[in-house]
Order: C-alpha cells, then structure tokens, then sequence
C-alpha cells in the first residue's frame, strides 16, 4: 500500500496507531461515490482473481519489502503516463464492463503511450565478435581482449577493472555492457562520472557507439544526466522533437537521423534520465536513487535493468563512497550488474566496494583479497575471481620525478620550455595559486600563449576555456596549437579535460592525485603538424613529473606543508599522507606504469605506501594533522551512512524519516555554496553576463563558497533594486531567492559590492581571463 500511494515521490506519512491515514471516505465522498467504487473494486477482484492471493507470511512479507522500492517506482511512472490526458482522454459514453474497456481500449493506448515515451524495451544486437562494436580496435588491448573472452557468471555481477590510462577501459567496459545485454542481463546502460565536465566528454564518445548496442530497427534513446545538461548544444539538437504532436504536448516521435537522439518525454525531466536506454552523466544522479529525496524510486526502477558503470572511481571522497557502496547494494538487489573503473585503488577501498555489491546478492563479506597485481580484472558474483592483465608496450610507461621547492624555479623552468617550443602545464592545489602563477607567466610569455582554468568562471566562459584547452592541448590538437602554449589551472584541469603536454609541474598533492596528474604528461603520440605523411611523429625527450613539495626530511616540522603551501594546506589537510607519498616518490626516483608488484615506483606500490599499513611510519610531528583527517573521514563516512537510506526497511517514511528535494540532501560533502547570476548594465538595463539563445542566465552563473557573497551592499541594493525586480518579473529562474549580482565596468573589467556573512563589504570584480575574484 505505501508503495501504491507513494506516486507523489515518497512513502506517506503514517498516522498514530501504524495506519496511511485517519481521514474516513465518508466525510469528503457522497454514498453513491462510495457504492461505485465498491462496485469497481468487487469486479476488479473478482476478474483478477485476487481472492486466490495467498496471506502474507512474514517471509513474504520480507520479500516484499525488498522489491517495494522497485514497485513504487513502477506507481510513479504508472501515475506520470496514466494520468497524462494525451495518452488516456476521459471517457464519457458507459462501457458494458471493464474487461471490454481494458482489452479495447485501455491496452491499445498504454502501447502507444509506451511508445511515445521511449519506454518500449529495444533488443540487444547480437555480435559474435563484440570488438567488433568498435571500428578503430585493429589491435585490442589486453584489458579488451579479456572482456571480449572472459566467461560470465549467471545472475548480478560485478567488474572492477584497474588498469592505467590509454589501456582502453572504456572500450573495455562497453564490451562487457554489450556480452551482459547479450546474454539477457540487462537492456540498457548508466555511465556515471565524476563531473559535468567529463560527462559532457564521455556523451561524445558513447554517441557514436551507442546505437551498435542495439539492432538496427532500434531508436535507442541516449540521455545526457547531470545539472547543466541544457546548456549542451550536442544534447539539445539530439531531442526528437515532434511532427504532429497534439498542441500542448510534444512528445510524438519522429524518425531520427542524428548520430545521437533523445526521445523528448525521457529529455524534459531529470528524473526521467534514468528510464533512458542509454545514459551519460554524473554520479550523483545515480547516488540520488538511494537517498531520501523525491522520486528517488524512479531513478532505482531506471536503473534496475542497466548495467551501473563508475568510473574514475579512485577519486570520490569517503562520503561518496558510502552512498557508492549503498547504491551498489541496492543495484545488486534488484538484479543489476556493474562496471567499476579505476586507475588504482587502495586494496581496502577494492574490498569495500565488491562487498558491499555481494551484499546485495546476500553473500558474506569478503573477508581479504590479497592480490596486489597491476594491472588486475577482478569478476565478481557468485564467485570471485581475478585475472592479471599484460599491458601493451605503448602505454607502458617510466616518468621521471624531480622536487622542485621553490616558485620561482617553477617559472624559470617553464619559460624555458614553452621558448623552446614545448606545451607546458602547471596544476595548482589553489584559485588564488593558479592566479598568481598565470599572472607572473603570461607577463614572461604573453598572454596569448597561456590559458588559466579553474572553477570561478561564468559557465559560458568556463565552457568556452575548455574549448580552447582541447583545441590547444586535446588529443587532435596540431603542432602549431601547441607550439610554445602554458597551460595554468587546478584541480579541474585533471578531473575534466583530457588534454596531453610535454612538460608537467604539479603542486605537491594526495599521491593518487599525482599518478593522475603524470597521466596527461605526453599522454598521447603526437602527429607533428597534424600530418603523419608529412613530417612523421613528435620525437619528445623522456617525460619528467615536476612536483613543487617542501624539502624532504625524516624530522619534518608540523608546518612542513603548510609553509609553502599556506592555503593548499586547507584543501590537503593530512600532511601526514603526504609526506608518505612524497618520500615514496622520491626514494624511487620514478613512476613506473603499471610496473611490477615491489618494483620500485609502480603505480601499486606507491598508493600503497601512502595508504597501506603505513600510518605508524608518519614523523610524530605531522600525526596529529593524520588523525584530524581520520577523524574527518569517519565523521563524513557516518554522514554518508545517515544520509542514505535504510533499504531493508522498504519503502517506508522509517526509512529515512524524512525526505526532501532534490538538492537538499547533498551527493557531495565540502563547503556549501551559492550561485550568482552576474548581470551586467548595458544601456541602463540589466542583461545577462553571457548571451545565448536559449540559457542566457543559466550561463552567466557562478558558484562561490557560502558566506562570501550574502547579500548585495546596501548602495548596489538600492542602486539596482528596480531593475533587479524588473528580471524577476520575467525570469523564472530569477525569482526569489536567486542571487543577482548586477556588475558594472571599472577598470577594463566590471565590479559589484556585496556583504558577506561577517557583515563586512567586499568589492568583486570580473573578467574573462581571471574569473571571479573578491
């Protein structure tokens, strides 16, 4: 019953005594509405044969609860389609009984609503060779060729592949997508990354593929999952739209022709992304299904016959990975199977995680698995097994490092190398660093040849330096692009962009961090000029990882880090693990990928030295820093357990005991944030920072963290309050409460006065090249 009732988006509320409700029918409802629902629900029993139904037993009872996520989900969609008049009209004129109306009627049209809404299941391709899926695999990677020939196991399971970058692990993952949709394990796919960013990427990729998964009567939707989503012109041109479509509703289909495609009812609501055949997008989207937030039920029945496939999964924080491993959990419950990918992972994460998906098909815990291997296949289901891979000679990989500690050996180096023609990168732990370092370079270089990126950016102009960083340093950028470029950024360069140089600095940094940091270090063989015929390949000395790091010593201070790094100290606070990253790295004088198991520097070997058994070995003068971070990750691992639901309850209010909206209950823990919309005066009238056709303002929109910016200083208030009430009139997303920050020119950029949370003025200003600053 709260799964039948539960259509609004979450379990009722019940009453004193246990009950849904205390209202009583015959308080809101005339006899004769009474007597004819009576008389529909006899009839209705009595053609279904509901009373052969045997009791509920406790053991039923238990079953039932563990699919009632599963059914509430299937009320939700139900409700959405049949209360949907387009697809049911009313029906005035009686019909002699209800199985004429079900069978004459009612049938025919939930086909044809079915249809319209992409719903109806497409049949999987059948590929004797599935490398096949992929015209450019002439030669296959190890890592391919196992997934193209290992044998699977009956019922949910699970992979998790680690391998190291350009080994083809998506290539790899997809392969498995479509042997497991081949052999009826699931119809469809959710790939889950870790930002917006790299959705966007992975949707190019997986839209020229996609369709090979199905047969080629198909029109499998492929859906783009994640905030922003509206602001991709790739997705918005993929939606069908309609060709005779009733007035008010668009949702007819039409043939499509476009290498990817939408059906629009799946497109126009987050919540229906899911239901997708194929989905692209962040993994928070998919953590929503297991959290109390409205019609999180849709999301899990969406997911419930795809295979869950996360990847860079070595780089989500404690807190998301609790919810990973609830979700996995509960995937594995319904029948679900998954594709976990990583560059490494610490052995006690690789535990936690295949655990927690064999909890799902009820199996014990896993109690060690001690194979240290690298590169590694591990499968999972009813039985676990691991399988060693070989990595081809092309990606196998020895990248020198070398300590740098101090800034202005970080420039002269890099002046150095972009006047010699190399494209260089520096990626900073810091806003404020990046800035400083861009700024002291661009005024040596020009600012024509350097590009800073970090998240302070207007969404239109963050989206336009991607852009740029792909055209300059991307994967088919040309000789000429590159020629002399410096690339400055954080943290966001390597968790978006596949980009590629030949010189890299990195501040010191978490030692996974690093590893994927070297891996767009000469990432890719370089066609000089774009044109192999003509002057062959790049011929680059060997690659070399800078790492700007405080002076090793065995007695650091408890400011080892921090002297150098006095505001990266709050972003990286366990100078204890990374002091143990660093002397790792330095003792082995390399990066070896994937190198063998002791090798010295072997990708292995040294996330295990920072996160192994190792913690007794931190200086005593950085441990307490190491135990505030423990103390930190046990706090947001018991967030991320509260946060979650309690599945073995079903589907109840118990289960949480209380649910939200969307964005109330975060996928991510950190600072809190704000989002401004930065308007700017033209000709007495405030108007969007970024033009566009369609979504000017969600462009024009920047997150800050919470507290700097709480309100407008009291002479910018009351300078704009008319015209800031004149956009809220016409802009719905301007409503109370969005922030709108008009800004003004000052000095060849514009400016804005704002109170932040201590009451204190601050002055922000913008431009293109630096972003937000205050």
């Amino acid at each position: 019953m709260r799964s039948a009732t539960g259509h609004h988006g979450q379990p009722p509320e019940e009453v004193a005594g246990g009950g849904l409700t205390d209202l009583i029918a015959n308080d809101y409802f005339v006899p004769e509405d009474c007597q004819a629902v009576g008389d529909y629900m006899v009839e209705l029993a009595n053609w279904l044969s509901l009373h052969a139904m045997p009791a509920p037993t406790r053991a039923t009872t238990k079953i039932l609860r563990r699919y009632s996520w599963r059914l509430a989900g299937l009320a939700v969609l139900a409700d959405w389609l049949g209360s949907n008049q387009t697809f049911f009209p009313y029906r005035s004129r009686p019909t002699s009984d209800l199985q004429t109306y079900w069978r004459e009627y009612a049938l025919p049209q939930a086909e044809a609503a079915l249809s319209v809404a992409g719903l109806q299941p497409r049949k999987p391709r059948h590929w004797s060779n599935p490398l096949a899926l992929f015209d450019h695999l002439r030669e296959p990677t190890p890592l391919q060729h196992y997934a193209n020939e290992v044998t699977l196991q009956a019922g949910p399971q699970v992979f998790l592949l680690e391998d190291v970058t350009g080994a083809g692990k998506t290539e790899a993952a997809l392969i498995l997508t479509q042997r497991l949709m081949q052999a009826g394990l699931a119809q469809g796919l959710y790939f889950a990354l870790p930002s917006m960013a790299t959705a966007n990427q992975m949707y190019q990729r997986i839209g020229a593929v996609y369709r090979r998964l199905f047969t080629e009567d198909s029109q499998p939707s492929l859906v783009l999952a994640h905030g922003a989503r509206a602001l991709v012109q790739g997705f918005r041109d993929s939606i069908l739209q309609t060709q005779a479509a009733p007035a008010d509703h668009n949702y007819a289909v039409q043939d499509g022709t476009a290498t990817t495609q939408c059906n629009a009812w799946l497109a126009d609501n987050q919540k229906k992304a899911f239901l997708a055949d194929v989905g692209v997008g962040t993994l928070d989207q998919a953590l929503l299904a297991v959290m109390p937030v409205r019609f999180q039920s849709l999301r899990l029945l969406g997911l419930a016959d795809k295979i869950l496939l996360v990847d860079e999964v070595h780089g989500y924080d404690p807190y998301m990975l609790t919810l990973l491993k609830r979700l996995l959990t509960a995937h594995a419950r319904q029948g679900g199977s998954a594709i976990l990918l990583s560059a490494t992972l610490p052995l006690s994460t690789r535990q936690e995680l295949l655990s927690a998906f064999r909890l799902g098909l009820g199996k014990d815990e896993l109690e060690s698995l001690p194979d240290q291997r690298y590169p590694l296949a591990i499968h999972a289901g009813q039985e676990v097994m691991t399988h060693a891979c070989a990595t081809r000679p092309l990606v196998k990989r020895r990248v020198e490092v070398r300590g740098l500690h101090r800034e202005d050996e970080v420039h002269a180096l890099l002046i150095e190398q972009a006047r010699s023609g190399h494209c260089v990168c520096w990626i900073r732990n810091t806003v404020e660093d990046a800035r400083r370092a861009y700024a002291a370079l661009a005024e040596q270089l020009g600012p024509e040849c350097s590009t800073l990126f970090h998240s302070r950016y207007a969404m239109g102009h963050r989206l336009d330096i991607e852009a740029r960083v792909l055209r300059d340093f991307g994967k088919h950028s040309t000789s000429a692009a590159r020629h002399g470029k410096v690339l400055i950024g954080t943290q966001v360069l390597q968790e978006s962009l596949d980009f590629c140089v030949d010189v890299m600095v990195s501040d010191l940094a978490p030692i996974e961090l690093l590893i994927q940091r070297a891996g767009r270090l000469q990432r890719h063989a370089r066609e000089r000029n774009g044109d192999p015929a003509a002057d062959g390949i790049e011929h680059r000395a060997p690659p070399v990882l800078y790492v700007l790091m405080p002076e090793m010593t065995d007695a650091p201070a408890d400011d080892w880090y921090s002297s150098l790094f006095p505001k990266a100290c709050y972003v990286y606070p366990d100078a204890g693990k990374l002091w143990l990253g660093a002397r790792a790295l330095l003792a082995a004088g390399c990066l070896v990928s994937p190198g063998e198991s002791a090798q010295p520097g072997a990708v292995r070997e040294l996330v295990e030295a920072a996160y192994g058994q190792a913690a007794e070995q931190i200086p005593d003068a950085l441990q307490r820093a190491t135990q505030k971070q423990l103390g930190k990750d046990l706090a947001m691992q018991s967030q991320g357990a509260f946060n979650a639901l309690n599945l073995d309850k079903g589907y109840c209010i118990e289960s949480s005991g209380r649910w939200y909206e969307d964005g109330c209950v975060p996928t991510r823990l950190g600072d809190e944030t704000v989002t401004l919309y930065l308007a700017r005066k033209v000709a007495g009238e405030l108007r969007p920072l970024c033009d566009d056709e369609h979504h000017s303002w969600e462009l024009s929109a920047v997150r800050v963290r919470d507290g700097i910016a709480e309100a407008l200083a009291p002479q910018w208030r009351q300078r704009f309050a008319s015209t800031i009430q004149n956009l809220r009139s016409r802009y719905r997303l301007l409503e109370e409460p969005a922030f709108i920050v008009p800004l003004v020119e000052a000095d060849g950029g514009l400016k804005a006065y704002v109170i932040d949370a201590s009451g204190r003025e601050r002055e922000m200003l913008y431009n293109i090249q630096d972003g937000l600053t205050w």
